[in-house]
């Protein structure tokens, strides 16, 4: 058994590893994001998967199991070899967590790679490579982003708190009204809350190992509390890779919302259904009762003022080709619409991405 000397260096050359690999990563990927063609596909329950998740994480695989053989391999886009449950240490990877967002060309997405030990990460990753942030913790060595340290903001109220997360989920929970903000990546989320720019993230429904180890970690040595939703921190290399929720805050704002949460975690404690089926839980950008959620896709075109702006020059003559339930059957829409602006320089066909419906009544609820 090594002594604390030996594991703190080994954690100190993980964590370097992690961050030259994953830096890296973010260099793919945000080729990947700069050229724009790659192909999108469903992997099944409605989780979207592209070209450059594949690409990213078949890099991360390739390198960091090249220089780490013994280390245990654990990817959302992998399938799982439960080298977990033997290998003394695991990495544990989401190449891109947020696909959505990355498809969206919105910057709620992260590509996020921890090192875990038993039941413990001990050294992580984050990066964000639209918005060039990186983040970085090793257990015990505190936190980073751009090597610059972290600490989690001093909030002891729910209340008008800035909280990461989906506006009509917490309406129906009975939250007090906040300042909330929405992100598709349940890492990114979190280290948000660890770089102070937010007070805490909720999430009501399952996340798996590779949604939170690294960026649970980061918070973590941010001084953030993070648990599942019944105020138990997060446990890796078992047998299942999915825990109830996330709560990830300041310790005085952690206890406020574990408060906050008893009625939810009681009504879900005596339900039957899954809670990715319960109506107060279940975490999708509609918040619709019924499942899965529609994703629609608006191919539209016309003439622009200026043909290096998206600004029409006739919103009454826009052309509508259609709306379409999946980003394939979008993308060959408005191919075949393209060839409609050869003749004009000034015209462009664009795929709108219409995944949340405005509500008339402005109650916060659908349905």
């Amino acid at each position: 058994m090594p002594g604390d000397s030996d594991t703190e260096k080994l954690d100190r050359d993980d964590l370097a590893l992690l961050e030259r690999t994953v830096r890296e990563a973010g260099r793919i990927c945000l080729d990947h994001f700069n050229r724009n063609e790659d192909q999108v596909w469903d992997k099944g329950g409605n989780h979207p998967v592209t070209d450059a998740d594949i690409a990213v994480n078949d890099y991360l695989h390739a390198t960091l199991t090249g220089a780490r053989p013994g280390y245990g391999w654990l990817s959302e886009e992998t399938a799982d070899d439960r080298s977990r449950l033997s290998a003394a240490r695991t990495f544990v990877v989401d190449p891109i967590d947020g696909t959505r967002a990355f498809i969206d060309r919105k910057p709620g997405f992260a590509i996020s790679v921890a090192i875990t030990e038993g039941t413990k990460a001990v050294a992580g990753c984050v990066i964000n490579p639209l918005k060039d942030e990186f983040y970085a913790a090793r257990r015990g060595g505190g936190a980073t982003l751009n090597g610059n340290r972290l600490h989690v903001r001093d909030c002891t109220r729910v209340g008008g708190c800035t909280m990461v997360g989906y506006p009509r989920k917490f309406k129906r929970a009975g939250f007090p009204d906040m300042r909330v903000r929405i992100s598709n990546s349940m890492a990114y989320r979190m280290v948000m809350v660890a770089g102070g720019h937010a007070d805490a993230t909720v999430s009501f429904t399952p996340k798996s190992d590779w949604d939170v180890a690294a960026a649970a970690l980061i918070a973590t040595e941010a001084g953030a509390t993070v648990t599942d939703l019944y105020g138990h921190p997060p446990r890796y290399g078992g047998e299942t890779t999915r825990g109830m929720g996330v709560i990830c805050a300041s310790p005085p704002l952690h206890a406020l919302l574990m408060e906050q949460l008893k009625p939810v975690t009681a009504k879900l404690h005596s339900s039957k259904a899954a809670p990715k089926h319960n109506p107060f839980l279940g975490t999708t950008m509609s918040d619709r009762d019924t499942a899965p959620i529609q994703l629609l896709h608006l191919v539209i075109g016309g003439e622009l003022v200026d043909p290096n702006k998206t600004t029409f020059k006739d919103l009454a003559g826009v052309d509508f080709v259609g709306a379409y339930a999946n980003y394939a059957e979008a993308h060959d829409a408005w191919k075949s619409a393209a060839q409609r602006t050869v003749d004009n320089a000034h015209a462009r066909y664009f795929i709108l991405h219409a995944h949340e419906l405005i509500d008339p009544d402005k109650d916060g609820v659908i349905g």
